[in-house]
């Protein structure tokens, strides 16, 4: 018999032995680092398989103080092997989000990340993304069916259409006379795909111009 009396295995640190066998081996009285105690085979120690007294499988899901990406941990608000964690996005937001989505990778934002600064230089970039169908916008270029000298600017039937593209579809803005206008309102939705607030945009534009047409 070795003596493993005051060797440590993990976060155990074996104490005394006892007079007790399972499966052959022999059952040691151990003392985990956070004070507790419990009881581990010779086989159960050499091997690995027990580091603690339960309190190591605890600590490896309590995810409270990490960060993930720009999130940040704040409390558990489940209990499982599903549970999920309230987080603190570094935009201010919050999002609960389950601790399996932290620990992998999949959820690193509140979903303020898909408008990140590397996003939006991938777009400038030409890169085609899903969020415009427009191989032009970001790199400044004009189509060879542009005739006003504006990307998003059509001159039809008298008046200066701007229109945009956006996750497949076209959207049509405005139609003015003044092109100026048109540009403006074109430009407004630029700057709202790029933010990746679009729909909130549009649906206030919209809002607005009904509000406009009944003055």
């Amino acid at each position: 018999m070795i003596d493993m009396i005051g060797k440590k295995f993990g976060k155990l640190t074996v104490i005394k032995k006892t007079s007790a066998t399972k499966n052959g081996s022999i059952v040691w009285e151990c003392e985990c680092a956070c004070g507790k105690t419990r009881l581990a085979t010779s086989r159960e120690l050499n091997s690995g398989s027990v580091k603690s007294c339960g309190c190591l499988r605890k600590e490896r899901y309590n995810l409270v103080g990490q960060k993930f990406g720009k999130l940040t941990v704040i409390k558990s608000e489940t209990l499982g092997s599903h549970r999920t964690f309230l987080c603190k996005c570094d935009c201010g937001n919050e999002i609960s989000v389950r601790g399996d989505s932290l620990r992998r990778g999949k959820t690193v934002s509140c979903g303020c990340a898909k408008s990140s600064e590397s996003k939006i230089e991938s777009l400038k970039a030409g890169r085609k993304l899903q969020e415009h169908t427009s191989s032009v916008f970001y790199q400044g270029t004009l189509s060879k069916n542009n005739t006003t000298g504006f990307n998003g600017i059509s001159f039809i039937k008298g008046k200066y259409r701007a229109s945009i593209g956006y996750k497949n579809k076209t959207y049509y803005l405005i139609s003015d006379s003044d092109i100026e206008i048109a540009k403006s309102v074109r430009k407004e939705a630029d700057e709202a795909i790029k933010s990746g607030v679009f729909e909130e945009w549009l649906q206030q534009f919209r809002n607005d111009n009904k509000t406009k047409s009944r003055r």
